[in-house]
């Protein structure tokens, strides 16, 4: 089980894909306010459909600083700033963004970090899809709001059958 911080992207790109109870499996999932707030103003059903099962954390007065400094000085999005603040504070064994920045800043503070197409790679590796839902889920997730090239979609997919085909021959 796993606990795992997020920011806006992948909790938005995983609902707009109706997929975002793969997330369920895990420990724990915890979002800052901010992307509470952004996904709020980004898919307006979040308050009313919001999922028992995220929680939502507070930062403390210095964590918002922190935040806001990382945000000001241009390294990323306010979302993006709280939930890395998060990360530090919690250490959570994942850390949860579809944006490049905030990737490349969580890895150089030793955060492992996945998107959403990793959630979707991640749920068949575990048995929670099986080939026809993952290969699905996919589909799903490219006609989301979330660019992926079709490079990265034919590799995703290339990943799902090697991983099934290993596992029928097992």
């Amino acid at each position: 089980m796993k606990l795992i911080v997020s920011n806006t992207g992948p909790i938005l790109h995983l609902t707009e894909a109706n997929l975002l109870s793969l997330l369920q499996n895990v420990r724990k999932i915890c979002i800052p306010k901010m992307v509470e707030t952004e996904m709020e103003e980004l898919h307006p059903l979040w308050t009313k459909h919001k999922p028992e099962w995220i929680s939502i954390e507070n930062l403390s007065a210095d964590e918002s600083k922190e935040a806001e400094f990382l945000y000001l000085a241009g390294l990323l999005d306010p979302g993006e700033a709280e939930a890395i603040v998060l990360s530090k504070r919690l250490k959570p064994d994942w850390f949860l963004t579809d944006d490049v920045e905030a990737r490349i800043f969580a890895n150089s503070l030793g955060i492992e970090v996945h998107g959403s197409l990793g959630v979707v790679l991640w749920s068949a590796a575990v048995g929670n899809l099986n080939y026809a839902e993952s290969k699905e889920a996919l589909n799903r997730l490219s006609k989301t709001s979330l660019w992926l090239s079709k490079d990265i979609i034919a590799q995703a997919q290339k990943a799902l059958k090697i991983m099934f085909e290993n596992a029928e021959s097992l």
